[in-house]
């Protein structure tokens, strides 16, 4: 009983430890969606639009309720360009268009 015990755990964790990374893969992907967005609002209503990842610009002009929570300790989500059909990208996961393709 121990034996079977013991082969069942060690096909389940490596399942479990990819089921949990895709999952933050894909919650890291949600999040640059969001701040697309929250960007792309903010460069509607102001003239001065948004060319850097400016988080504390989009909370304060509530365009996002709170900063980001990074879907894993090594996200960092940035932004340059946006001004002019820039790109989000994680320090991790890389763009939403690399996923796509």
């Amino acid at each position: 009983v121990i034996a079977i015990i013991g082969i069942l755990a060690a096909i389940a964790i490596p399942n479990f430890r990819k089921a949990r990374e895709q999952a933050r893969e894909k919650a890291c992907y949600a999040n640059m969606r969001v701040v697309l967005g929250a960007v792309e609002m903010y460069n509607m209503d102001h003239t001065d639009m948004m060319s850097t990842l400016v988080m504390s610009k989009l909370v304060s002009g509530k365009y996002l309720k709170a900063p980001i929570t990074p879907a894993a300790q090594s996200c960092v989500i940035s932004g340059t360009g946006l001004d002019d059909n820039g790109l989000i990208e994680c320090s991790n996961h890389g763009t939403i268009e690399s996923k796509e393709s």
